[in-house]
């Protein structure tokens, strides 16, 4: 793992350090497959997902998931998908924002065809956490 001052951040992973800083609860999420036939099954489609508006493009929401991964590969921030209680509103964006419309479309579409497995849309909710060492990193920015 680099040193703290060796560190070659992005500006959009240095926002986003400042962001979890600043944020009381940073809601992510990810995008997955899931199968009612063979319910042990599971296919993650998107990652690492942070919108915070409806209309955020595809392009955008990879920028921030390729962040998140690269931060959490530094271990600078911590992601924890077994969050089991949650703030009213917290993931209300997602489920209103236009890739979540098409990725629950893409699956209803897919499930017509007897050859595919899989037939259910989830969103599996998380949260971003800024690490010790990540608060640290925040400190050099």
């Amino acid at each position: 793992m680099p040193q703290l001052s060796h560190l070659d951040l992005t500006t959009r992973e240095k926002r986003i350090l400042v962001e979890l800083s600043q944020s009381t609860r940073y809601p992510v999420v990810r995008f997955e497959l899931h199968s009612d036939r063979e319910p042990e099954l599971v296919s993650i489609a998107l990652n690492y997902v942070r919108i915070t508006e409806e209309t955020d493009s595809m392009e955008l929401v990879r920028e921030r998931s390729d962040a998140l991964r690269h931060l959490m590969e530094l271990g600078l921030v911590f992601l924890d998908y077994t969050v089991s209680v949650w703030a009213a509103g917290d993931y209300d964006v997602y489920y209103r924002s236009k890739l979540y419309e098409m990725f629950c479309h893409t699956v209803m579409e897919g499930a017509k065809r007897d050859d595919f497995l899989f037939d259910l849309a989830v969103l599996r909710k998380g949260r971003a956490y800024l690490t010790n060492r990540g608060v640290e990193a925040l400190k050099l920015c």
